[in-house]
């Protein structure tokens, strides 16, 4: 036998090992995590990640306090993001045995509650403030909330474990002049994977940890701020 037929054996064998490897690093750094008691250094967290991974945000509320933050993003059918992608001439789709799945790239969105205004920040491709929209306490108090469920952004299909990392949505929807407009809000902040710390599970359960209690906090405090905003 050819031993150069070995070679794709042996990186199977080998990307099987490293898995196991890395699902058990992955469990022992989890189990050490009390997410409970996390929460209770909400306001230590706000601090510190609005001093280091969200600091632009501190430039767009341009001085204003800071009561709450969380990413948003905008709900969208699966229809709509397959005609946008039409539109904006994006070819990716990828034939499988589950069917059509399309991928659609998206920039970050924001929420900041400052007093009792409600700011809605998007960017473009590059991270750079694209647009502002101030919702102001008379819009906030005739909004309606309710429950959006797990976000996917991607179409296609999800693994459970990669669910659990998913943030979970409410949907506000403003009574605007030209009809209704609704957004999301999201139960954490978006974590993207440091290159760097690719390897370092531990490192990046920790952070993960910091964007969800600062994240899910958010529509609490905003809730106790606009009572009538209730989930319907």
């Amino acid at each position: 036998m050819n031993p150069l037929f070995l070679i794709p054996v042996a990186v199977v064998i080998a990307g099987a090992f490293f898995m196991i490897y890395m699902n058990k690093k992955h469990s022992a750094a989890k189990s050490e995590i009390d997410l409970d008691h996390e929460r209770t250094k909400y306001d230590q967290y706000k601090q510190e990640l609005l001093a280091t991974d969200f600091s632009q945000l501190k430039q767009w509320i341009k001085g204003k306090s800071i009561d709450a933050f969380t990413s948003a993003s905008a709900p969208q059918s699966t229809a709509n993001k397959v005609q946008e992608m039409v539109t904006d001439g994006i070819k990716n789709v990828a034939l499988s045995a589950v069917g059509v799945k399309i991928k659609r790239v998206e920039t970050d969105c924001f929420w900041v509650l400052s007093g009792s205004n409600l700011y809605f920040f998007s960017t473009n491709t590059v991270g750079e403030l694209d647009e502002t929209i101030v919702f102001d306490n008379f819009r906030i108090e005739k909004a309606q909330l309710q429950y959006g469920g797990i976000l996917k952004s991607q179409l296609g299909a999800y693994s459970k474990s990669s669910e659990e990392y998913l943030p979970k949505t409410h949907i506000i929807t403003f009574d605007m002049e030209g009809g209704p407009l609704s957004l999301e809000i999201h139960d954490r902040l978006n974590y993207i994977t440091d290159p760097t710390d690719m390897l370092n599970l531990k490192k990046q359960l920790e952070a993960r940890v910091k964007y969800q209690v600062v994240g899910e906090r958010f529509l609490s405090i905003l809730q106790n701020k606009f009572p009538d905003l209730k989930i319907t």
